[in-house]
C-alpha cells in the first residue's frame, strides 16, 4: 500500500493537485513562512511554532493582490472584506503549520532526489520537452522567490499531500453506497413547467419618479464614468528596421560566405534500408536470444547482397522502418542511431543490428552524397539575409543597452532615444487599460506599461518593453483623458429603463412565487392556468443531463423534494429573462442494474468522494487539537 501511494504521488493526479498546492501555497507567501524568522512580533502560535508578522503580513497582501488583479487594479477593497481576507489569511497558515506538523509527526518526508524529480517534470519550466534553467529563472523572477525558497515550497507541498492520498486512495465505499449512487444519480424526474417572461410586465405602465432614478444615479456613479484613456508616445528598437538601413558590399558578402561554408552546404545523404526484427516487451531472455541471432544472419545476408525488399513477407514495414528508407540526411535519423549511420561512406554498407526497444534493428546503405558546399552564386541571397541577420543582432544588442540607459538618463523625453536609434517618436489611438485600438495598444503590455504608476502618474519613460525576441519599445504618455462622470441628465432615460426592468423583473419572480403557494394550498394546474394566462409545457420523465428544457428549470426539478403519492411539488426558477414555475410530479429510481464499467466508475467516484469527506474530517481534527494561540491586535483576529 505504501508503494502504491508512494507511485500515485508521482503520477499526473498527483501532480495536478500538488501543482495546485503549490499555487496556492505561493498565493499565501508561505515561502517565508516557512523560510522562519522575519519580524519577531508574534502574532500567532501553533503547537508553540511561531508565526510572525512579517509572514502574516506577505500572506495577506499576496492574496490583496490576487483579488485586486481579478478585479481592477483601483478596486477599493471594503473595511470588512478586508479584515475578512486578513482572516483568512491567518487561518491559512495555521491549517499549513498543522498539516507540516502532524505528517513530519507520522513520519512522513520527502527527500531531495524527489524535489528534483517533481521539479524538473514541471510543465512550467520545460521548453523542448526539457527542464530548462533558464526558463526556471525566468519564471521564479516572476513570482518574486528565489530558488531555494521554491524548493522549500514543493518539499511542503508534498510534505502535506502524502497523508492526504493515503486517505484518498485507501477509501472505500460498500457495494449498497455504489448502488444508491447510481439509482441517484441516473434518476428521472416527471416535469411540466410554465414560463413567466419578464417582457409580458414591461407591457404594464410602469412609472419610475425622478428622484428614484436620481437616487441611483448617486448610488452607482462608478456605472456612469467614460473610460480613462491615454495615447502614448514611443520609439521602436527592431531588427527588422536595423537591416533596411544595412547594405553589406559584394566582398563582405564573400568573406562571410568563406567563413561559413558550413551553413551553405548540402548535408551528406543516405538511400537507407532497414529491417526490425521485433521483441515484445514481455520476451524472455532466451527469446531476446533468438532474436538477436535472427537479426545477426539477417545482416550477413544483406551485406552478401540481399535487398530488404526481400524480407518483406516475414519482416513487414514498421513506423521504424518506413522512416529509415530513402534518401535521409543525419538530422532525420535517431539519435541512437547517428554515430554508426556518419561511419556509412561506401555503398552496401550495413549497420549491425541495433538493440532498440522494439527490437534489433538492421539498417543498410544502398546509396550516399557527399556533403556539397554551395557555389556562392547559387546561395547569395542566402548569404545576405544570413550576414544581415548577424549584423543586425549585434546591433540589436549594443543598441538595447544603450536605449535603456539613455531613457534612464531622460526619463522625461524620447528625444534622446529616438536620436540614439535613429527612428521618429511614433503615436499611438487613445485606449483604455482593458481595450487597445488598432495598433500597439493592441498588446496587452502596452497597456499595462501605459497606466502603471511610473508612467502615467509620474510621466516617466517605461522601461524598455519587449514586443517580440526582434523588437522593444520605450514609451510615455502623450495624452490622458480622465475618466469622466456623465451628467445625469444624459444617462437618465439609461436608469429610467435599467430601473423598470427591475421592477418588472420582481413582479414576475412575485407572480410566481404567488402561483406556487396557491399550487401548495391545492389549487390545480388549470385554474393556475386560466387565472393566470399560463402554458403549462409538458417535459415528461428527464435525467439529470437532458437538454430538453432549460438547466435552469432541469437544476430546479431536480432541487424539489420527492413528491408523495398523487401530490406534487412545485419551485420557481430563474430563466434568462423570465421565471419558470416547475412542477414536479413522479420521480423513477435510476437502473442499479448497470453494467460492470459503469458501475467502477460509480464506485470510483464515491471512494473519491469518501475519502475527501475523509480527509476535511482528518484536517478539521487536526486544527481542533492543535494549541493554536492568536495574539490580540493583530489585525486578524
Amino acid at each position: 500500500m505504501l508503494q502504491s501511494i508512494r507511485e500515485h504521488t508521482q503520477g499526473w493526479f498527483a501532480g495536478i493537485v500538488i501543482s495546485l498546492l503549490i499555487l496556492s501555497f505561493a498565493l499565501w507567501g508561505i515561502h517565508s513562512y516557512l523560510g522562519g524568522s522575519g519580524s519577531s512580533t508574534v502574532v500567532a502560535k501553533v503547537n508553540g511554532v511561531a508565526i510572525t508578522k512579517d509572514q502574516y503580513a506577505m500572506a495577506y497582501e499576496r492574496l490583496r493582490r490576487q483579488l485586486q488583479m481579478q478585479l481592477s487594479s483601483n478596486y477599493a477593497m471594503p473595511e470588512d472584506a478586508e479584515m475578512k481576507l486578513k482572516h483568512n489569511a491567518l487561518q491559512t497558515l495555521i491549517e499549513i503549520q498543522v498539516l507540516k506538523q502532524a505528517s513530519v509527526e507520522q513520519g512522513y518526508r520527502v527527500s531531495s532526489e524527489q524535489v528534483d524529480n517533481y521539479l524538473e517534470n514541471m510543465q512550467e519550466f520545460r521548453v523542448n520537452g526539457q527542464f530548462s534553467v533558464d526558463r526556471f529563472q525566468q519564471v521564479i523572477a516572476t513570482t518574486l522567490y528565489n530558488p531555494q525558497d521554491f524548493l522549500e515550497l514543493i518539499k511542503t507541498s508534498l510534505l502535506i499531500e502524502q497523508p492526504r492520498l493515503g486517505l484518498i486512495f485507501t477509501a472505500f465505499a460498500l457495494p449498497d453506497e455504489i448502488k444508491q449512487a447510481i439509482a441517484l444519480i441516473n434518476q428521472d424526474r416527471d416535469v411540466i413547467y410554465a414560463t413567466l417572461p419578464v417582457s409580458q410586465f414591461l407591457k404594464e405602465t410602469i412609472v419610475i419618479p425622478d428622484d428614484q432614478i436620481a437616487a441611483y444615479y448617486r448610488a452607482h456613479e462608478q456605472d456612469f464614468k467614460t473610460l480613462e484613456q491615454v495615447s502614448v508616445a514611443y520609439v521602436e528598437l527592431s531588427i527588422k528596421n536595423l537591416i533596411q538601413d544595412m547594405h553589406p558590399t559584394e566582398q563582405a558578402l564573400k568573406t562571410f560566405y568563406a567563413d561559413n561554408t558550413g551553413l551553405f552546404t548540402q548535408a551528406m545523404q543516405w538511400k537507407l534500408e532497414s529491417i526490425l526484427v521485433p521483441v515484445k516487451d514481455s520476451a524472455t531472455d532466451a527469446e531476446v536470444k533468438t532474436a538477436e541471432t535472427a537479426a545477426k544472419d539477417l545482416a550477413q545476408q544483406l551485406l552478401q547482397g540481399k535487398t530488404v525488399k526481400s524480407f518483406e513477407h516475414q519482416y513487414p514495414a514498421v513506423p521504424m522502418t518506413q522512416a529509415l528508407s530513402g534518401w535521409v540526411t543525419i538530422n532525420k535519423v535517431p539519435a541512437v542511431l547517428q554515430k554508426n549511420i556518419l561511419a556509412l561512406n561506401t555503398h552496401n554498407q550495413v549497420i549491425m543490428p541495433v538493440r532498440i526497444q522494439q527490437g534489433f534493428l538492421i539498417v543498410k546503405a544502398v546509396d550516399f552524397k557527399d556533403a556539397v558546399v554551395q557555389p556562392f552564386n547559387t546561395v547569395k541571397a542566402k548569404v545576405q539575409e544570413a550576414l544581415l541577420r548577424q549584423q543586425a543582432e549585434e546591433k540589436f544588442a549594443n543598441l538595447k543597452e544603450q536605449l535603456a540607459n539613455i531613457t534612464y538618463e531622460h526619463p522625461d523625453s524620447l528625444a534622446p532615444a529616438a536620436k540614439l536609434l535613429g527612428v521618429p517618436v511614433e503615436t499611438s489611438e487613445l485606449f483604455s487599460k482593458d481595450k487597445g485600438g488598432k495598433d500597439i495598444s493592441t498588446n496587452s503590455k502596452i497597456r499595462d506599461a501605459a497606466f502603471s504608476n511610473e508612467v502615467l502618474n509620474l510621466q516617466n519613460n517605461s522601461d524598455l518593453i519587449v514586443m517580440t525576441t526582434d523588437s522593444i519599445i520605450v514609451l510615455r504618455v502623450k495624452s490622458h483623458a480622465p475618466a469622466t462622470l456623465l451628467s445625469l441628465q444624459s444617462v437618465s432615460k439609461q436608469i429610467q429603463d435599467k430601473l423598470k426592468y427591475t421592477a418588472a423583473d420582481n413582479k414576475a419572480q412575485q407572480q410566481a412565487q404567488e402561483i406556487v403557494a396557491k399550487l401548495q394550498k391545492g389549487a390545480s394546474l388549470e385554474e393556475m392556468a386560466k387565472a393566470y394566462h399560463l402554458t403549462w409545457n409538458t417535459a415528461g420523465y428527464l435525467g439529470r443531463h437532458s437538454n430538453k428544457v432549460s438547466s435552469s428549470v432541469l437544476e430546479t426539478a431536480f432541487m424539489l423534494p420527492k413528491p408523495e403519492a398523487s401530490k406534487m411539488t412545485y419551485g420557481v426558477a430563474k430563466e434568462p429573462s423570465a421565471y419558470a414555475v416547475v412542477t414536479l410530479r413522479g420521480v423513477k429510481e435510476g437502473d442499479i442494474n448497470s453494467n460492470k464499467d459503469q458501475y467502477e466508475v460509480f464506485a470510483e467516484q464515491v471512494q473519491g468522494s469518501e475519502g475527501l469527506l475523509e480527509y476535511e474530517l482528518f484536517k478539521q481534527s487536526l486544527v481542533h487539537q492543535a494549541k493554536v494561540v492568536v495574539e490580540a491586535n493583530n489585525g486578524a483576529a
